[in-house]
Parts: C-alpha cells; sequence; structure tokens
C-alpha cells in the first residue's frame, strides 16, 4: 500500500536563490508557474459528451525577484536581454535552516527581460531595492 509523507508546512520566507555556485540573496521572489490549456473534442454522431485532452505547456512564465542593493557587487542581473548559462535554483528551506524536508524550484532557459532600480527620494532614509523580471523556459519542481 502507498502511503504517502507529510512534513510540516513550508514556511515562504526562508528560501535561498543559487545560480551556479553563487548564492544571492532576495527578500521577494514570486510568479513560478506552469500553465497549460486543454483540448476540448466534441464527436460526432452521440454527441451528448465533450472530451477534455491534455494540451501541450505554454511559457512556464516570469520570474520577479526583488532585493536591496548592494554596492561594488558583480551581479549577472544586470545584463538585460542576455540568457544565462546555468539554471536558476530557488531553494525553500525549512524551519530549521536546513534543506532537508525542503523544496527546490529549478529554471532553465533564464533571459533576463527586465532589471528596475525603485524609487529614490531624499526625505525619507529607505532601502534602494533592485527589481528584476527573468523570463524561463521550464520549471522543474523536485522534493529534497
Amino acid at each position: 500500500m502507498l502511503q504517502l509523507l507529510r512534513g510540516d508546512p513550508l514556511t515562504a520566507y526562508n528560501f535561498h536563490v543559487r545560480i551556479g555556485v553563487m548564492e544571492f540573496g532576495f527578500s521577494k521572489a514570486s510568479g513560478l508557474q506552469r500553465q497549460a490549456d486543454p483540448i476540448l473534442y466534441q464527436e460526432g454522431g452521440l454527441n451528448d459528451r465533450v472530451h477534455v485532452l491534455p494540451g501541450p505547456v505554454k511559457k512556464c512564465g516570469t520570474l520577479h525577484l526583488e532585493r536591496g542593493v548592494y554596492a561594488g557587487e558583480y551581479f549577472p542581473f544586470y545584463l538585460v536581454g542576455e540568457r544565462l548559462a546555468v539554471p536558476l535554483r530557488l531553494e525553500i528551506w525549512n524551519q530549521a535552516n536546513s534543506m532537508l524536508g525542503g523544496k527546490v524550484y529549478t529554471l532553465t532557459g533564464l533571459v533576463v527581460e527586465k532589471f528596475e532600480v525603485g524609487e529614490m527620494d531624499a526625505t525619507h532614509s529607505n532601502l534602494l531595492i533592485d527589481r528584476f523580471d527573468l523570463n524561463y523556459e521550464y520549471l522543474y519542481v523536485s522534493p529534497v
């Protein structure tokens, strides 16, 4: 008999972003998705039902990342329009700050679509924020 194992729900704030051997910190990450539209098929003759068939997977989506600006740091996402040669791994860690029982989202075929610097306001002492949008071709989801 197959038994499903469940752990504790994962927290949304405990994640790490890795590109190759480099690790980068982000305050926000969103846009992980896959979508497929079904194909509807109406039979001839006895047409009292419609068959729903699986359709092809569409474009996965756009990953949105936000982080504070750091001085003097190399960062590959400043290269708008460039394809990243290595996959991006978004790792969700458990509350004990360990990968054990976590989840990994691996994105391949990444192209930096947009880079935006947040608002600069001399009347407030807020952090300066970088925002990045990355298109990806495929999203793999795997448990650790």
